[in-house]
């Protein structure tokens, strides 16, 4: 697989939807009259979500596509309820196993709220729920099947600057189509002092996983956020620090730290993720994070081999063709956190157009080279992967 040619590609696309652009506004035009319409005559909400992708490795290619279709109602003093089907299914075998192992339809989200502008909210049933960044609870969404939980979750915001978050799992409805059964309960409380500083902490204790006792774990920990200096430059940060009581095997520690500012238009990052051997993030959006190749998924999920450092480097730049193409860059450098040897390294490029407001196209490449590696089980094999996907929301 050449990257050269998966950029000129990307490149090429990008060209011929900004030569299109007029093309593209015309249409923006006559869905918002569609819609519009559709809202005006039906209370509520309709939603759609269709995503095609084209998926590359080393060994296969493929196309898959999926669609969610749902309906949002109106808040009746406070009261609101959603529903949403998703369909996942393949047009050319080869894409990701993942995704072959969730093809079918299933009920993505079934769900009751009550909000008071005061207090806060609370929601019951099957639902999308994410925390932070993603890195303890997410949805995964980067994968054509969304993590959605069976659940009751709650966020109070009586006092200024304070969000109380709460939550208990019943079940866990995977991206492979899998639905587990669980009981688990987390609280994560975060305080705004103001821009330099969201201070967040957390409690989530995972247990009864059905068949899956290596989730089974305690974890308790502190996020600091924010960002500092003048109007023309300023500085993020973000820390996490976390410790982990486990069922079975050893119990371990989280440490995450990330800096990055803009310069002349382009964002300059650096950070340093550790999972120390034992830890796990069974409910994470793992893809976010040790790279696009998803190398260390099995790891992150079960805590096992010998942990992972993580040091990256990134750039981000808005690239002024058409409405802009936004791409970045990024290097990773992995080694073991306990034991002799090397990890490898890998680099990340990524892509998004905004076609419209309805419509986006996303490019993404890794390649992880071995190096060797192979320490604890994982990092064995080199590894490349190319997607390219377009992607319509209403």
């Amino acid at each position: 697989m050449n990257p050269t040619i998966k950029i000129i590609s990307l490149s090429a696309a990008a060209f011929a939807v900004a030569a299109y652009s007029l093309t593209a506004g015309q249409v923006e035009s006559a869905l918002d009259k569609i819609f519009a319409q559709v809202e005006e005559s039906v209370p509520g909400k309709f939603g759609i979500n269709y995503r095609i992708r084209y998926e590359e490795t080393n060994q296969d290619g493929g196309i898959s596509h999926r669609i969610r279709y749902g309906y949002k109602s109106e808040n009746y003093n406070g009261f609101a309820a959603s529903v949403e089907g998703e369909t996942v299914d393949g047009i050319k075998d080869g894409f990701n196993a993942l995704d072959s192992a969730g093809v079918g339809t299933d009920l993505n989200q079934l769900w009751g709220t009550y909000e008071d502008a005061d207090l806060g909210s609370v929601k019951v049933g099957r639902q999308i729920y994410t925390l932070d960044d993603q890195r303890f609870i997410g949805h995964v969404g980067w994968r054509q099947k969304i993590q959605t939980f069976d659940a009751a979750t709650f966020a109070f915001t009586g006092v200024e600057n304070l969000v109380v978050g709460g939550f208990y799992f019943d079940e866990v409805n995977r991206i492979n189509g899998t639905h587990i059964d669980i009981d688990a309960l987390g609280i994560n409380t975060a305080y705004t002092f103001g821009k330099t500083l969201k201070l967040i902490g957390f409690y989530y204790d995972f247990d009864g996983t059905e068949t899956l006792a290596r989730w089974d774990s305690e974890t308790f920990g502190l996020r600091a956020a924010g960002e500092f200096g003048h109007e023309e430059q300023t500085v993020f940060y973000a820390l996490s620090v976390a410790g982990q009581d486990a069922l079975l095997g050893v119990d371990g520690h989280y440490f995450s730290a990330e800096t990055s500012s803009s310069f002349a238009g382009v964002k300059l990052g650096l950070g340093y993720d550790v999972l120390e051997q034992g830890f796990r993030t069974p409910l994470a959006t793992v893809h976010k994070f040790q790279g696009f190749a998803d190398v260390f998924v099995t790891q992150s999920i079960t805590g096992t081999g010998n942990g992972v450092e993580d040091l990256f480097i990134y750039a981000g730049y808005n690239i002024p063709v058409g409405n802009g193409i936004a791409a970045k860059v990024i290097y990773h450098s992995f080694e073991p956190e306990t034991g002799a040897g090397e990890f490898g390294d890998e680099i990340n490029i990524v892509a998004a157009y905004e076609v419209n407001k309805y419509m986006n196209l996303i490019a993404k490449y890794a390649d992880y080279e071995a190096d060797g590696a192979g320490s604890g089980g994982f990092g064995g094999e080199d590894r490349e992967v190319f997607t390219f996907e377009l992607n319509f929301n209403y």
